[in-house]
């Protein structure tokens, strides 16, 4: 099986990485984008969404485990 075409989704770990993170759950992680309110990136294609997260996590995109951690100053 070839690797899912994840030029849709590139930019969370390239040219804007730092607008990005990782929430940590108990069932992996979440693609959030940092603001106020952080807004989760909701990949409906598990397989998909696992090669999103490694390609974010290989990159150094941040990991939060609070919520609070992805709001930007208003």
């Amino acid at each position: 099986m070839s690797d899912p075409d994840l030029s849709e989704y590139e930019r969370m770990w390239t040219s804007e990485r730092d607008q990005w993170a990782l929430f940590r759950s108990g069932a992996g992680y979440l693609p959030i984008l940092k603001g106020d309110p952080p807004m989760a990136e909701v990949i409906c294609d598990e397989e998909l969404e696992n090669f999103v997260v490694a390609r974010m996590l290989a990159a150094g995109v941040a990991v939060v485990a609070d919520l609070g951690d992805c709001q930007t100053a208003s």
